[in-house]
């Protein structure tokens, strides 16, 4: 059932589009006022004279939280050089939600709560997350979703506003070695999709092939080692599941996933004390808890704690109707 459940977050995840926002670049940038969730009341123009970097993200998607956890570490390596990164979030999001994502990723910048939807609206907001530099009261850069190179992008456009790489340093920067790479990453996409469709139609054998050639076309991406590691929970291999976990985790230290996914190698191999150890860790700050719900509930299970199995149960099911998965999909979980 981990399988199914891993499967529908994969088919109803956020989509990306190709602009950000929708205001020129070179344009000022809308000013702003709004309470942070502890009630500050914070501007825009409380940062004039820093470089911005405003990231709009919802707490049910992964990617918004991957963002986040990116802005973390360039806010911690550049807020000595006039950077400040300001956090957005609409006023109905779960604050609670937030709050345990805030915590657990121990955010050190502002989160702004948008009532009235103010800045997503101004901005032109068209996707989540949305990320934006602003210079000198100025729209200089915009990137819209996570994606593979988020950070690389961020960083590269951040040094170069801020005069520390030159342009052709810049390229040099996002495009390394580009048609190569492209050729790697298309292959990988390319069997890992294909690996989605076999799991879909339960033909475990010739997934797994399919997942490991695509680990072999690009190794360092870190869904590929994921898939294939619950995979191998399917077909019991547990110590090579939790191997392939490893090695996702190795690649993305924060992917709630590669953890669910651990622990329940862990559970397969009967440390179950452990394995809840991992799971109840994933689920603190994961958007998508659901799969970490159903995980802990076979443990406490195998526990012989009745009630909290039935209560880790009854909160992955409470997510799964929260995020409209038909019933139709549930039914093929076994």
């Amino acid at each position: 059932m981990i399988l199914v459940f891993f499967l529908l977050f994969l088919l109803v995840g956020p989509v990306a589009y190709a602009d950000a926002i929708g205001i020129p670049t070179g344009s000022a940038a809308p000013d702003f006022t709004l309470n942070t969730l502890d009630g500050k009341s914070v501007s825009l123009g409380t940062y004039n004279g820093k470089t911005v970097l405003l990231i709009y993200w919802r707490p049910d998607h992964d990617r918004s939280v991957l963002a986040l956890q990116d802005e973390k570490d360039i806010f911690k390596r550049y807020k000595g050089k006039g950077v400040q990164v300001i956090s957005l979030i609409s006023g109905d999001e779960n604050k609670d939600e937030v709050q345990k994502i805030v915590k657990g990723n121990e955010i050190d910048f502002p989160v702004l709560i948008d009532a009235d939807r103010q800045v997503y609206s101004s901005y032109g907001i068209r996707v989540y997350p949305t990320t934006i530099i602003i210079k000198d009261g100025k729209i200089a850069y915009d990137i819209s979703g996570h994606a593979l190179d988020y950070k690389i992008m961020l960083e590269g456009n951040l040094q170069f506003i801020l005069g520390e790489i030159n342009e052709a340093k810049l390229k040099d920067m996002l495009f390394p070695q580009r048609g190569e790479q492209d050729k790697s990453l298309l292959d990988a996409e390319r069997r890992y999709n294909l690996a989605l469709k076999f799991t879909e139609d339960r033909l475990f054998d010739q997934a797994i092939e399919t997942a490991k050639k695509s680990i072999e076309a690009k190794p360092d991406i870190a869904k590929s080692h994921i898939l294939l590691g619950f995979l191998l929970l399917e077909t019991k291999e547990a110590d090579k599941a939790l191997d392939e976990f490893n090695k996702a985790l190795e690649i993305n230290p924060a992917s709630d996933d590669a953890k669910t996914g651990l622990g329940s190698a862990l559970i397969l191999k009967g440390d179950v004390d452990k394995a809840i150890e991992v799971l109840t860790a994933a689920s603190v700050a994961n958007p998508h808890p659901q799969m970490t719900y159903f995980e802990l509930g076979k443990a406490y299970e195998l526990k012989g704690e009745k009630d909290k199995a039935i209560e880790m149960y009854r909160k992955a099911m409470e997510k799964i109707i929260k995020k409209k998965i038909l019933p139709s999909s549930i039914s093929k979980c076994e």
